[in-house]
């Protein structure tokens, strides 16, 4: 079976995050899937299956600011010349390589409408098209605007055969946040999050990464970092004035965080003995495993790891024009999951005594029945729990 797997590459490794946990679900399924993803993802391409093609998008970047996303082509050229070039380049891929299934992430049109020209010209070629949805979309006025008003919805479903939510319906169902209008409702699936239970105790994830016995430690991340320095300062200003409650802290800022800023921050570790800095952690899951704390953004991608590990945290919603990160932290905030200090607190300061109620009270989540979504790919796709 030909798979092809679109993801737009935005601002942080979420949607590529994402999209892997899918890939190696059917990857290591030992079924014959043909995997081909078409994404314009420059960073964090290592998480997918050594096997999986990867047709190259010219990549964009944008920035979370209140002034405006600033999007630009990553090689120096305008958007709207960009978009173009990527949207010729997918139809192109598309009517040639004609996949089995097509899974559309996050954007039924694609970013800028880039795959609407291909989901159009291509309708009748045979093969599925399913659009894959992280659960939490936006606040409910933007997402009805943009995925359920009339246009939108007939959109969906004049072009995708299906639905697949990356979220368990005991944590959040779109239907009881959205206007998702009736037609679409047989459609939606719910997988579960991506993860499976990750079954590494303490003691053997510290064993694997050379962690001492009762050494006191806390991991950092705030998944791509773009724009993460004045939340990282903010966090070390919060960690200095405690630093007696713990031995070592493991901060990793993410590939995208901005060179200065990266610099920077080693310039200020560089000072504080317990601080050690890493860009970039493949075996992340392992390390929040033998932590005593894991503190990290409220991404989807980040909340399912958390859950998947049973790990003790505090998430921190760190979009400055969204609230999807805030809306997913507190569903799980409010079944004692996690715990959850919102970016302005976090800037203020005020992260300080949560952070000591985390360390004197950890949390023991246990969550695996919400788990084992990409496990049920192959079966989704070959039309077994359709």
């Amino acid at each position: 079976m030909r798979v092809v797997m679109y993801w737009h590459n935005g601002r942080s490794l979420g949607h590529t995050a994402e999209s892997a946990k899918v890939a190696h679900g059917l990857a290591g399924s030992g079924q014959e899937f043909h995997l081909s993803g078409l994404t314009g993802a420059y960073r964090g391409l290592d998480l997918l299956p050594s096997a999986m093609d990867v047709v190259k998008l010219p990549a964009f970047t944008n920035y979370d600011n209140v002034t405006g996303w600033a999007t630009r082509g990553r090689a120096a050229m305008a958007a709207g010349p960009l978009f173009r070039m990527r949207a010729e380049m997918a139809e192109v891929f598309l009517r040639h390589y004609e996949p089995d299934v097509l899974l559309v992430n996050h954007l039924p049109k694609g970013a800028e409408n880039e795959l609407a020209p291909a989901l159009t010209s291509t309708r009748g070629n045979g093969g599925r098209r399913i659009l894959t949805l992280r659960g939490v979309l936006f606040d409910a006025d933007k997402t009805n605007r943009e995925y359920f008003s009339e246009e939108g919805a007939r959109w969906i479903d004049q072009h995708f055969d299906a639905i697949h939510v990356h979220t368990h319906p005991d944590v959040f169902r779109l239907e009881d946040h959205y206007a998702v209008p009736g037609y679409l409702k047989d459609r939606i699936r719910y997988t579960g999050y991506l993860v499976d239970e990750f079954r590494l105790s303490k003691e053997a994830a510290r064993a694997r990464l050379g962690v001492a016995h009762g050494e006191r430690l806390i991991v950092a991340g705030m998944g791509g970092g773009q724009g993460a320095m004045p939340l990282w300062n903010a966090l070390i200003d919060a960690l200095t004035k405690q630093d007696t409650e713990f031995d070592r802290v493991r901060l990793v800022t993410g590939p995208y965080l901005e060179a200065g800023d990266a610099e920077a921050l080693r310039e200020r570790a560089a000072s504080l003995p317990w601080l050690e800095i890493t860009s970039y952690e493949p075996a992340m899951m392992v390390w929040m495993a033998a932590a005593d704390l894991f503190v990290g953004a409220a991404g989807a991608n980040m909340l399912s790891e958390i859950l998947a590990v049973g790990c003790n945290s505090v998430v921190i919603p760190r979009q400055v024009r969204e609230s999807e990160q805030r809306i997913h932290a507190q569903l799980l905030a409010d079944r004692g999951l996690v715990r959850m200090c919102d970016l302005p607190e976090v800037l203020s300061g005020a992260v300080a005594p949560v952070l000591a109620e985390a360390l004197r009270e950890p949390l023991a989540p246990e969550s695996g029945n919400l788990l084992g979504g990409a496990r049920r790919y192959p079966a989704l796709l070959g039309g077994e729990e359709a």
